[in-house]
């Protein structure tokens, strides 16, 4: 034989278990509110004692934290007036003293003779604040040591500026000797200067990059913004096909300079061969 079902709770025992409280707020015509109904299940919890609330004619709203008690009566208001779903978070201070954050969300009726009935319930979201609390802390701790790594970068690009156009301008002044080997040194200094000042240049404003929306139309070629002037020349004529030593050749440079122009060419645009340099030449 099947068993019997055990006999269903009241609604009574349902209410007063569930883990918010459920309520009937009334609106008179003065402006003032009482409670018609309010169960006892979250107030319980907040330590407050819902039968002192049910006895306050008109309630005083003293279990709202004072900074929220105006905001929400303001809510109420406009709730009352255009019977628009009231929804709203504030402070609650229990009867030990201990603040929780409570939502509210109720259905606003108008009853004949001109008063407004709210049936609605209150959820305890105190984690929930929390948590929307601790992750904004989190966030202006994360921007502030944004904000303090990007000022080192920039005062460090600053400090290196001087020498490495100090060294530069000597590279220029030894590259008009007319000695070979000279020249060739000169040349793979210079090639350490490029590559130092790109380096520096694509980490001056780290924090613009950052913000920047993705783009799935950019692909590797957008490396190709942090190439010097000399990085450039040798992308175009070894996407063009022509070997190490043509290029040095071409550009009276060394074929070793040559290599460590291309190696840092590979690195900005993410390639790994030369042979697909050649792709790149429209970006």
């Amino acid at each position: 034989m099947p068993t019997k079902n055990r006999a269903l709770p009241s609604i009574e025992v349902l209410i007063e278990n569930l883990p918010g409280n459920v309520y009937r707020r009334v609106r008179r015509l003065d402006g003032t509110y009482h409670f018609e109904f309010l169960s006892r299940g979250l107030f319980r919890q907040f330590g407050i004692d819902n039968e002192r609330l049910l006895g306050q004619h008109p309630i005083r709203f003293d279990w709202i934290h004072p900074d929220d008690q105006a905001r929400f009566v303001a809510d109420l208001e406009v709730s009352a007036a255009t019977l628009g779903l009231l929804d709203h978070r504030v402070r609650v201070i229990g009867e030990g003293g201990q603040v929780f954050w409570a939502r509210g969300i109720a259905h606003p009726t108008r009853r004949s003779d001109g008063t407004v009935v709210w049936d609605g319930i209150v959820i305890d979201v105190t984690r929930e604040v929390e948590a929307e609390a601790a992750m904004r802390v989190a966030k202006e701790e994360a921007d502030r040591a944004h904000t303090a790594a990007a000022r080192l970068v920039g005062d460090a690009v600053e400090r290196m500026k001087r020498p490495l156009e100090a060294i530069q301008a000597l590279a220029r002044t030894l590259s008009a000797s007319p000695d070979l080997a000279k020249r060739e040194v000169v040349a793979e200094l210079r090639t350490y200067c490029d590559e130092l000042e790109a380096a520096l240049r694509s980490n001056l404003a780290p924090a613009s990059r950052a913000e920047e929306p993705a783009d799935p139309g950019r692909g590797r070629s957008s490396g190709l913004v942090d190439l010097t002037q000399r990085q450039r020349e040798v992308f175009r004529l070894a996407a063009s096909g022509l070997s190490n030593k043509a290029i040095s050749h071409r550009l009276g440079i060394t074929p070793g300079t040559v290599k460590l122009h291309v190696a840092a060419i590979l690195r900005a645009t993410g390639t790994r061969k030369r042979q697909q340099l050649r792709g790149l030449m429209g970006g």
